[in-house]
Parts: C-alpha cells; structure tokens; sequence
C-alpha cells in the first residue's frame, strides 16, 4: 500500500515525463479549487461587511432618531419646567393675595360684624350634598384661621339644623344625627380643622337653615356664630356670606 504513495514508483512505471504532468496537474487543480474556495470566502467577506454595514448605518439613523427625540424631548421638559415654575410663582402671588384678602377681611368682619371671627378664627363655609339613599345627606363645615402667623387653637363645634315640621318649628342637633360623638366635636387647629358626616333628615322634616356655633377655649376665648340658608348649601352648592339673627 505504500508504494502508491511512493513517486518512485509511478515513476519507474510510467515513466519521468507522465507523472510530472501527472503532479503539475494536481497541483494546478489543488490551487484553482483553492482559489475557488478564496473567491467564495471573500465573497461571503464582503457580503457580510456589506450587512454589517447596512447594520452600522441603520442604527447610526436610529441614534440620530433617538438623539432628534431626546432633544425635543428635552426641550418639552424646560418649557414644562418653566411652564411649572410660572405656576408656581402664579400660585404664590395667589397665596399672598389670599393672605392679604384674609387680613383685610378680618380687619372688616372686627368692624362690620365682630361676632364672625373670634381670636384669628372665623366659620367659613358648610356644605350639604345629597347621598344617594332617599332623606341621606352629607355634610361638611369649614372653620380656619384667618391670619397669616397662626398658632395651635382649641374649641368646640355645636352644629343645629333648623325649619318646621307641619308647621311647627324644630331644632336638632345635626352632629347628633351624623353619630358623632362628644369627643370629636372638640379640635385643636392650626390653618383649619374639617367637620364632615352622614345623617338622615328627620321624618317630616322641612329644613330651613342650620346654625353653627364655634367656642373657642384654651389660650383663645370667646364665641362665633354664624347661619346658613339651607336652599344656599345644599347640593354642594357654597354658601355665601349670609348670616341671619332670630327665627326664619
């Protein structure tokens, strides 16, 4: 067997000449098959740079995309921010305005109507909306501090709802028909305290207004009183600055 692979042999058989041919033709079919395979494998060399750089520019145009959003992007956050920081001193300059309306507002109730604010405090505003069980209604009544420098303030809240039943007048106590209890109708405040509750009208009841009284007790003394025409409170609707003295 390994004569075959012996060139003197082939040589000794078929002469000199024969198997040089023989040899120079391998190895020019050796060397055009490995050319072959390098034109195939620079090809598909060139194919794949060519994908990659399709690749390369796609994602460079996505970048550019990206980069183009983000720079709108951030754009649309500075004006927001700006827009923001404009509301924002829009909503201080309101404040202050508020603070000052509050001020001149104590000033005048002290003058016109003393008994509306007591110590920097004043009942500001209830509200009756109506739930959706039949005769149900929700309440909730407002009492803040008016001045600007505020301080802890204790009191208690008495809350009547007044009007007629057949004709005859009638006064019930309006936290008692919410349940709340004796404890809670007390605050300790500082800017506002919040009463709200649930109650059901009482059968036959016509109402007319409901009366809301504020005594204040600790380092502030004295009471506020202040009533509200039912037609102005009810469903949701804010009251006004209404008062009444003596029976509807």
């Amino acid at each position: 067997m390994k004569r075959y692979f012996n060139l003197k042999y082939w040589q000794k058989r078929f002469g000199r000449l024969p198997v040089f041919f023989a040899v120079a033709g391998l190895l020019i079919l050796f060397a055009y098959l490995a050319y072959l395979a390098g034109v195939w494998h620079a090809k598909s060399l060139k194919e794949t740079v060519s994908e990659q750089s399709a690749q390369l520019d796609d994602m460079y145009e996505r970048l550019e995309q990206m980069e183009y959003q983000r720079h709108v992007m951030q754009v649309e956050l500075d004006i927001e921010r700006s827009s923001n920081q404009s509301l924002q001193d829009e909503l201080t300059a309101l404040q202050n305005d508020n603070y000052a309306l509050r001020r001149d507002l104590a000033f005048y109730q002290k003058i016109m109507a003393p008994e509306l604010q007591e110590s920097g405090v004043t009942i500001d505003s209830i509200t009756v909306t109506p739930n959706q069980a039949d005769k149900h209604f929700h309440f909730s009544l407002a009492v803040l501090q008016i001045e600007q420098r505020r301080r802890f303030v204790e009191g208690r809240v008495a809350i009547d709802l007044v009007g007629r039943i057949d004709g005859q007048k009638k006064r019930f106590d309006l936290m008692k028909l919410a349940n709340i209890s004796g404890d809670d109708r007390t605050f300790t405040m500082r800017y506002f305290s919040i009463y709200e509750g649930d109650f059901f009208m009482p059968e036959g009841f016509v109402p007319e207004r409901i009366d809301v009284s504020v005594t204040l007790t600790g380092g502030g003394r004295g009471t506020l009183n202040r009533s509200f025409f039912w037609k102005d409170i009810r469903k949701g609707k804010p009251a006004p600055n209404v008062r009444t003295d003596g029976d509807t």
